[in-house]
This record gives C-alpha cells, sequence and structure tokens, in this order.
C-alpha cells in the first residue's frame, strides 16, 4: 500500500513542475527487510529515550532539561560568532484551554455521582482536580518552572558565546501574539539584561510580525488532512489503538463505559495531562503516567508523532510541502542575516513563536533528519523524525555567523538544534560549520523552486477553469 500511495504522489508532484530528480534525492525509499531492521533498531532508541524520561512522551510539549550541555566544535582559526539568529518555541506554560482540564474532570465526575468509578477511577478523578485547581486562571501561562528553563538557557547561551555578549551588543526580542510566547521573550531577556552590560536591548510585539513569525496559508493547510494522509494516520490509530485496558481500570461499570464514554478521547485527554505535568510545582507530588503500560505509553506518543509529522512535516501523503508553510520564516533569517555581515557591533535576534513553526522550519531547512520524505508513517522513529528532539518546548534553532572581521568575504555558519550542532544538506569542507554564501545559495534557490512550481501550477488551474 506505502508503494501505491509513494506512486500516486509522484505524479502528482510532476504535475506541479517539480523536478524529478530532486524528489527522488528527498524522499527515503527503503525496502521492507531494510525498513524492519531499522524499526527494531531505532524504536528501542525510542522506547529507550522514553524509558529514562517518561516526560519525553509528551511530544512537543516535553521540556528539554535546561541543564543538558553539548560539546562545542571549534571554529576554524580566525573565525569568531558575531551573530545569533534564534527562532524559539516557548517556556513550559500551562495549557492554552481550560476545556483540556475540565473536560476529563467532568466524564470522572460525572462517572463518579452514578457510582460508577473504582478506587482508581476515583483517584484519578482528585488528581485531575488537583491539576485544575492548579491551573485556575492560569491557562496560558508560562510556568514558575518554565521560567526558570528559559533564563538558565539564556545563561548557557552567554557562557557558550561571550563573544556575541560584549558590551555593544545589539539585542531584540521579537514575539508572536501569544501570551506564554511573550512571557517566554520577556523572561529571556530580562537575564539577559542581568548579564549583559549594554543599553541596546529591545523587545517587540505585533501583530504585523505574524506574517512571518506565525504565516498561514489556507492553500497548504487546507490540504494537510486529505483523503491519503488521513488515512495512512487511521492506519496508525488501529496500529496503536490500546485504550480498552485503561478505561477498564478506571470504571466499574463496562455498560456504562461503553455507552457514555469516549474510551478514545477519554484516553488522550489523559495522557495530554499526565504530560503537562513536568511543568509545574504538582511534579513532585503526583502524575498520570502511572496509568499507563510502557507499550500503552509510547503508541500514545507513536499517534502524536504521525500526526505532528503530517501537518508539519514533509509528508508526502499530503503533497510533501507543509514545511513551505514556513518560507516567511526561513526567507526573514536568509535576508536578515545577510543585511547585517557589514556591522561592527555583534547582534541577538530572539524570536519566540509556536512549537509547529520551528518544527516545520526544522523540515523545511532539512536539519539532521527533519527533511525526511516517507509514506511509512509506521516507521517514523525508525528513521529519526521524532517530535520530542525537534521543538519540544525550549526547542530552538539557532544559526550562528562567524567571521574574521568585518571584511572578511567568507563568513561560515552553525545550526544549533536545541542546542546540538546539527548537520545541514549542504556540501562543506569545514564540518559543523558551513559557508554562508554556500547556505544562502541553497536556501534561496530550494525557495524560487517551491514558488516558481506553485505559480505554474496556479496558471495551469487558471488556463484549465477558463477552457471549462
Amino acid at each position: 500500500m506505502c508503494l501505491v500511495q509513494y506512486q500516486q504522489f509522484s505524479v502528482s508532484l510532476h504535475m506541479i513542475s517539480l523536478n524529478s530528480t530532486m524528489i527522488a534525492k528527498r524522499i527515503r525509499l527503503v525496502v521492507p527487510v531494510l525498513l524492519v531492521f531499522c524499526a527494531s533498531m531505532s524504536a528501542q532508541s525510542v522506547s529507550e529515550e522514553l524509558k529514562s524520561d517518561v516526560n519525553r512522551a509528551a511530544g512537543t510539549c516535553y521540556a528539554i532539561p535546561a541543564t543538558v550541555r553539548t560539546a562545542e566544535t571549534p571554529p576554524p582559526d580566525g573565525k569568531l560568532p558575531f551573530y545569533i539568529n534564534h527562532f524559539g518555541c516557548p517556556a513550559p506554560f500551562y495549557l492554552e484551554h481550560s476545556d483540556k482540564y475540565e473536560k476529563p474532570y467532568s466524564t470522572l465526575a460525572k462517572a463518579n455521582r452514578r457510582g460508577k468509578l473504582t478506587a482508581l477511577g476515583c483517584d484519578v478523578l482528585h488528581r485531575i482536580d488537583l491539576l485544575r485547581n492548579d491551573a485556575s486562571n492560569r491557562t496560558n501561562e508560562v510556568t514558575k518552572e518554565g521560567v526558570a528553563q528559559i533564563r538558565e538557557q539564556m545563561r548557557q547561551l552567554i557562557s557558550r558565546y561571550p563573544e556575541v555578549f560584549s558590551d555593544n551588543c545589539y539585542i531584540d526580542g521579537r514575539s508572536i501574539v501569544q501570551n506564554h510566547c511573550i512571557q517566554t521573550t520577556s523572561e529571556a531577556l530580562v537575564e539577559l539584561a542581568r548579564y549583559c552590560n549594554t543599553e541596546n536591548i529591545g523587545i517587540k510585539t505585533t501583530h504585523k510580525d505574524m506574517n512571518w513569525l506565525n504565516p498561514q496559508d489556507k492553500s497548504l493547510t487546507s490540504s494537510r488532512t486529505d483523503s491519503l494522509a488521513m488515512a495512512g494516520y487511521a492506519d496508525i490509530e488501529a496500529r496503536n489503538a490500546n485504550d480498552a485496558r485503561l478505561i477498564q481500570s478506571l470504571f466499574s461499570d463496562a455498560e456504562y463505559a461503553r455507552d457514555q464514554v469516549d474510551s478514545t478521547t477519554l484516553s488522550r485527554q489523559i495522557f495530554e495531562l499526565a504530560g503537562s505535568i513536568q511543568h509545574t510545582a504538582l511534579s513532585d507530588s503526583i502524575s498520570l503516567y502511572d496509568l499507563f503500560t510502557p507499550e500503552e505509553i509510547q503508541s500514545h506518543w507513536r499517534r502524536k508523532n504521525a500526526w505532528n509529522y503530517i501537518n508539519y512535516g514533509n509528508c508526502p501523503l499530503n503533497g510533501g510541502h507543509q514545511a513551505y508553510l514556513q518560507r516567511a520564516p526561513l526567507w526573514n533569517l536568509l535576508h536578515v542575516s545577510d543585511s547585517i555581515m557589514k556591522l561592527d557591533f555583534p547582534v541577538v535576534h530572539l524570536r519566540y513563536t509556536n512549537n509547529d513553526v520551528i518544527m516545520s522550519l526544522a523540515s523545511l531547512m532539512e536539519l539532521d533528519d527533519c527533511g525526511l520524505m516517507t509514506t511509512h508513517l509506521d516507521s517514523l522513529e525508525a528513521l529519526g523524525w521524532v517530535d520530542y528532539r525537534i521543538a519540544p518546548f525550549c526547542g530552538r534553532i539557532e544559526m550562528i555567523h562567524y567571521r574574521r572581521d568585518m571584511n572578511d568575504d567568507d563568513p561560515l555558519i552553525k545550526v544549533l538544534l536545541n542546542g546540538h550542532e546539527a548537520t545541514l544538506p549542504i556540501k562543506t569542507d569545514c564540518p559543523p560549520y558551513y559557508h554562508w554564501n554556500d547556505v544562502k545559495h541553497y536556501y534561496l534557490r530550494k525557495l524560487y523552486r517551491y514558488e516558481k512550481a506553485r505559480q505554474d501550477a496556479n496558471e495551469k488551474n487558471t488556463q484549465k477553469e477558463g477552457k471549462e
């Protein structure tokens, strides 16, 4: 079935004039035997990661520990960092809507009033009540733990690149118009101000910046959940549907649970709450992950990971172009970077937006394994596409620029994905550093090819409609 799906989309991709050779290079076709082998190896890796820290199962709501440090590859002789272009996810925050707490609570409270809960069900009702009370009037607000995490992240950035954070450094913070992102930006800048002896620090949040910090494209988003993509996702759901045991453990009346409870929805709601506890002061006293077996935890994560890939990755099942929704942030990154090459003072640009923007931007830039194109949704983890590694809370893409001096005509860059040195789909003679001109030309050509193909497709459709 996967091969048929791939062939169908190969035809559709040709129809919008994309170069078939480039498509073949992007899409990873893996023979069945190798897929099974890779899946067993990498699935164990994800399994071990979830076992060592179950909070990773929260996916993009996982908060990577701020204390994790990675090795720094020394730059070529004479090159020093002078510019940091940072696109980041928000710090951990309370869930965005009160319904996230109220709906599972209401389902269990209703059953409790009718005497339909087991002792465990009553205990879970109590735990969720604690969560909803803790989050009362705090939805969409960065938690105390989130504040500590983003501040520690800024301290590490300063210690990692002290040459940039000098007395004449210019620091600019931008955020989308969302409370959790505004708070994240503010906390980051407050921390930088404590350690940087500079008055050139500014913050701005405006709806105008939403055009490139959180762009919209109805043409792309309308195709996310087309029939072929949803068929693929339905298959993943069917392979990972194991909510029955949890429901049986919570409800004492099987008939009531069958007729009155949407088991899939309730299980998903409780699992989402389980992932949110790590960001709160309650993390030391309660948990909800204990309600799930290790297999169930991985199944919940696998479903969400596949959903994120379909919506924000380069999934061929819906055309393979969803990551291009973030072409405006990539264009901004290229344009702004190019415009400050000759400045005689260091610059730091902090931009904070939603996790899905960072996930798609990483996919569009093809960082590490993020550019993956495959129809094998059941093998995403085997092929390296793991959401909590790409865009967790406090996740970020940082492009660090290096030069010898203002007159250096061959500046270098390296890209950090969540603090580690990422690989780019570009040849280089000094990895993990890349020649800026090579990077700029690669991405500009990529963006141009997409826009040209899209324009050609629109013109062809217009001509077809005219003939009809």
